[in-house]
């Protein structure tokens, strides 16, 4: 390297420069110590070479990890070498070393309908933890909102514009509440319930703590998560693919099916990108696939001509007259 400085010195000051959120910024210091210890191990730290990065790439792939994971880890070193390249320190060595293809679906499963009206059902609404919880639940399961946007949901975010309730939320990554999302009656009226139970005022969040240590404070997206879980263990799903995020899942995949076009639902969601919104497109074809409609749909039309078959043998003469 074109440098007397530590190699540990380089990775603290290429954190420093990266333009990120501070849990991005653990999460590449993270990474970056685990490929770092990796090298001093099996390769030359100091003139390490493209085929190093291979090599490590490889570990990660045959010592179980997802490709997903794998990906996280190669980002952080991609990025790493390309900042050394930009201040003159070493050749960007990891420029075109690819991660494996990841999963483009979602892995977390999602509810049926019939599932959503027994979660709804399990929730006794005479006590008030009742009515937060159940307006919780429906809240995320037809709209598709976050824990952390719930959580942040204030009394004053609610509000009727133009004949329509709307909610403003402050999604994932973002630092103020710039995104308005449209919602139903059946939406709003356990929420206002919730809210008239508490005398809520505009300033105070919408659901609120009702444990004595944290009484009448903001809910936490934890306390969000396992108060799902256990409603969905009281209605018999306890699995690891189910949980509170599998509500965002089951609202859009519930959505698309009903006729909701994939831009619909980009809005719905707050994606970026289309192509995010596409992993609820392609779980609907992968169930598809497993419940193999084209293949009966084709036994069907084979079952058909061959009966016409039949049918053309038995009218058809042997030859054609002259």
């Amino acid at each position: 390297m074109n440098t007397d400085k530590p190699i540990l010195q380089l990775m603290d000051e290429f954190l420093a420069n990266q333009d990120i959120r501070e849990n991005s910024r653990k999460k590449y210091r993270d990474n970056l110590h685990f490929f770092i210890n990796w090298m001093t191990r099996n390769a030359d730290i100091i003139s390490p070479m493209r085929s190093d990065i291979i090599r490590y790439k490889q570990y990660l792939i045959d010592t179980g990890r997802s490709p997903m994971t794998v990906d996280n880890y190669l980002v952080s070193v991609r990025q790493f070498y390309k900042y050394l390249e930009e201040i003159g320190v070493y050749d960007n060595i990891a420029v075109g070393v690819h991660s494996p293809k990841k999963y483009y679906g979602y892995r977390k499963k999602h509810l049926q309908p019939d599932q959503v009206r027994m979660l709804l059902g399990a929730v006794n609404r005479s006590m008030i933890i009742g009515l937060r919880d159940y307006a919780i639940i429906n809240l995320m399961v037809r709209t598709g909102m976050r824990c952390i946007e719930v959580a942040r949901a204030d009394v004053k975010d609610l509000k009727k514009e133009k004949g329509q309730w709307v909610i403003y939320l402050q999604s994932k990554g973002h630092w103020e509440k710039d995104r308005a999302l449209g919602l139903t009656n059946k939406v709003v009226g356990p929420i206002a319930e919730y809210i008239d139970a508490n005398n809520l005022q505009e300033s105070s969040p919408i659901f609120l703590n009702h444990a004595n240590i944290s009484n009448g404070t903001r809910i936490t997206t934890l306390t969000i998560s396992k108060l799902v879980k256990r409603y969905l263990r009281s209605i018999g799903i306890d699995s690891n693919r189910i949980s509170a995020h599998s509500l965002r899942h089951t609202a859009a995949i519930t959505a698309i099916r009903e006729g909701a076009s994939i831009l619909d639902v980009q809005s719905m969601l707050g994606h970026r990108s289309v192509e995010t919104t596409m992993i609820y497109q392609r779980s609907i074809e992968e169930e598809r696939s497993r419940e193999g409609t084209a293949v009966r749909l084709l036994d069907n039309a084979f079952e058909i001509r061959k009966k016409n078959s039949k049918n053309r043998d038995i009218n058809t003469p042997n030859h054609i007259p002259g």
